[in-house]
């Protein structure tokens, strides 16, 4: 997860007697490379870790934080993004983005303990936001989650959204991004396509289960990146998993006959996707199959089937890569 690594960072800088510039962009518009909630870490040598989407845009930025860190304090700054413009970058985007620079320095003892706090719950896999709360000399930071409520401190509820918040009251700034979400990706079958799907989506930031009846698969062998492998009946999932809405089903299983049992459970499910591998034969039986058990037009609409964007994937490579491009298209419209 890119944000934990971003935060481990800092803890690891401060701890070590370093001052950082952590540099977010706060909004955008148009055609800009990076929306709001793309970071870029920076210390007094350059960039450490992250990007804002390159070009002019992220070494203007690199050099405004490096010369912050020097006058020790946090700051914002606009950028156009267009090639015609006085005031412009010189890039083709045509977009506009805004960058907080905040600025976290070794001395402010507090912020490490809270980002110790931060990081032992983001380890837990449950939906957390990062606050942060900065003027042009003191940062601070704070977090929330349903288990914890509010630690370091507190920002109205209407704040916490799937989106970044930003807003400024008299000469303060707040800043609230989502860091960690809740929703599971439990991929039904430990074949050739679960294999090569599921190191795609580790660095995509899905928390990924691999269920199967098949203790032979579910090996770190096969599943080097897996968050979670589960040994289980797949007529019976309920006795090993619990879903909520935030979770998505993929069903990739060694026969059709246990993929229509899992479709039947999946889609009595709260879950926010469900999709499952086969052709277009495949896809026409299990829809008259689903409608004889009884289920209606309207629920069948939750199930994607065929799997994935259609970008004509054939190998088990190109159908993780199609998969994990529709998860993300999922993930961004919920």
């Amino acid at each position: 997860m890119v944000m934990i690594k971003i935060l481990e960072t800092i803890l690891a800088n401060l701890q070590a007697q370093r001052d950082v510039m952590l540099v977010t962009v706060t909004s955008s518009a148009g055609s800009a490379p990076r929306g709001a909630g793309a970071h870029m870490l920076v210390g007094t040598e350059g960039a450490l870790l992250g990007t804002i989407g390159g070009g002019r845009a992220e070494y203007e930025s690199e050099r405004i934080a490096q010369k912050l860190l020097q006058e020790q304090h946090s700051g914002s700054e606009k950028f156009i993004l267009a090639p015609n413009d006085v005031e412009d970058l010189g890039m083709i985007c045509g977009g506009k983005i805004e960058v907080l620079f905040t600025y976290f320095t070794h001395q402010n003892v507090p912020v490490c303990t809270l980002l110790q706090q931060i990081l032992a719950q983001m380890t837990q896999h449950r939906a957390a936001w990062l606050l942060l709360k900065t003027n042009a000399t003191t940062t601070q930071l704070g977090f929330y989650s349903r288990e914890t409520k509010f630690i370091g401190f507190e920002v109205a509820l209407t704040k916490i959204q799937k989106k970044p918040q930003y807003w400024q009251d008299e000469q303060t700034v707040y800043y609230v991004e989502p860091i960690s979400q809740s929703g599971k990706v439990y991929i039904f079958g430990g074949g050739h396509v679960a294999q090569a799907l599921a190191p795609v989506l580790k660095p995509l930031d899905f928390y990924t289960v691999i269920y199967d009846n098949r203790p032979k698969f579910l090996t770190s062998e096969f599943f080097p990146t897996a968050d979670e492998l589960i040994v289980g009946d797949l007529e019976h999932i309920e006795e090993h998993i619990k879903l909520n809405k935030e979770d998505y089903g993929i069903v990739m299983t060694r026969g059709h006959k246990s993929d229509f049992s899992l479709e039947v459970q999946l889609l009595n499910s709260p879950i926010a996707y469900l999709g499952v591998i086969g052709s277009k034969h495949k896809t026409a039986l299990h829809h008259r199959q689903l409608k004889a058990a009884g289920f209606t037009d309207v629920d069948l609409q939750q199930l994607t089937m065929p799997i994935g964007l259609e970008i004509t994937a054939e190998t088990p490579a190109e159908i993780a890569i199609s998969i994990a491009a529709q998860l993300i298209q999922v993930r961004a419209q919920k």
